[in-house]
């Protein structure tokens, strides 16, 4: 049996046919593959806790990939862009990036390589892009996991920082309070079981119970305010006075105390300067100021200088003593923390600091410190300046 010319060219057209229909088929399954494998991927990134940008670059690279554009963008709503568009592109594809809670961003891709964007594929990055918004929420929710507990755990070196600090400050005044009690009754006693002991010694024991008496109403006292202000209920009785008048109060009461330490105690300036104060409070925080300045100094002086400066009245208090390390310096105003809280080297609470920055502020004030170990230190106060009264 002969074959004709025909049939032979028929069967060579069925043969091209059947080629090139197993070549779409392979071409259409291997795209489907693709596909498949980027909404796995897409979905893995969700399990996988990638970052925001890593999630946009996987879908930017894996989108261009499989569709064949030339360039892509993703723009989210919170101002990030990933990937870049080209300066006239000749079609491209847009669609939302979006969750169940709203609309996060688009992703766009530009230049087709083969032909235009078509609905399958505005389909398939519509699937890409809702499995994105997935993992950009996931890690959205991650991220503010992560930050809380990064405050948590903040908070919780604060709480026991805080703690430790109380602990230090039940120390500190069990010490303080024993000191002084222990010199009253010692003093005490001997007055009374000494009924031959010269007048001039009794006096002398005399001064030091009022002395050691005086530090304990000091300590008391201070205890009592710091109880009011975290409360709430320190009171203020508030009138116009010239700074100058508290400074010079307050400098002639420590002068003594400066002398018995061999040190001076100057006050300088006195540019006349009217504050709406508490006397008294305002009294307590220059106490506390020029008397941690003399506590602290062994030689040299205390330098308390006024002036105005625009609408403030400006007060520095100055001395040569030992400074304060850097790594203190923020924690000084701190409720019960002392530079020395292990070793009690100098008398104090830890409280007076403390309450000077919460009278200051109560007076809509603040005060600064600059310090440097072995030369000093210089606090700084600063309040608001008010008329002075008229005559």
């Amino acid at each position: 049996m002969t074959l004709r010319a025909q049939d032979t060219v028929s069967a060579d057209d069925r043969l091209a046919a059947s080629k090139a229909e197993i070549e779409a088929l392979t071409q259409e399954t291997l795209n489907l593959y693709r596909q498949v494998n980027l909404l796995y991927r897409i979905g893995e990134s969700i399990n996988a806790c990638l970052s925001s940008a890593e999630v946009c670059q996987l879908v930017l690279r894996e989108s261009c990939k499989i569709l064949r554009a030339s360039a892509g963008l993703i723009e989210l709503d919170d101002g990030t862009q990933h990937g870049a568009a080209p300066e006239s592109p000749t079609s491209e594809l847009r669609v939302p990036i979006e969750n169940a809670h709203g609309r996060l961003g688009t992703v766009t891709l530009y230049d087709k390589r083969i032909g235009f964007f078509t609905a399958a594929d505005e389909k398939l990055i519509r699937a890409v892009a809702r499995q994105a918004g997935i993992a950009l929420e996931n890690n959205r929710l991650i991220q503010g996991l992560l930050h809380k507990n990064q405050e948590l755990a903040q908070v919780n070196e604060e709480l026991t920082a805080l703690d430790r600090m109380k602990s230090d400050f039940v120390s500190n005044v069990s010490h303080e309070l024993r000191t002084p009690l222990a010199s009253i009754k010692g003093f005490a006693a001997t007055i009374l079981v000494d009924e031959e002991m010269p007048t001039e010694v009794v006096r002398e024991f005399v001064g030091i119970i009022n002395e050691e008496s005086d530090k304990l109403v000091v300590i008391i006292n201070d205890i009592l305010d710091l109880s009011k202000m975290m409360s709430g209920h320190m009171k203020y009785e508030l009138s116009r006075a010239p700074m100058e008048g508290v400074l010079a109060d307050v400098v002639r009461l420590l002068s003594v105390l400066a002398e018995k330490k061999g040190l001076t105690l100057t006050l300088e300036g006195l540019d006349s300067g009217w504050v709406e104060m508490d006397v008294n409070r305002m009294a307590q925080v220059f106490k506390n100021l020029v008397g941690n300045a003399i506590k602290f100094t062994d030689t040299g002086g205390v330098r308390v200088a006024q002036w105005t400066q625009g609408d403030e009245v400006c007060v520095a208090v100055a001395d040569t003593g030992e400074g304060i390390a850097p790594s203190q310096l923020p924690h000084i105003f701190d409720k019960f923390y002392r530079v020395e809280n292990v070793v009690h080297t100098r008398e104090g609470t830890g409280l007076g600091l403390a309450l000077v920055r919460s009278i200051l502020e109560r007076h809509g004030g603040r005060v600064d410190v600059e310090s440097r170990l072995g030369e000093g230190s210089t606090f700084t106060v600063r309040l608001p300046r008010v008329p002075a009264p008229e005559a």
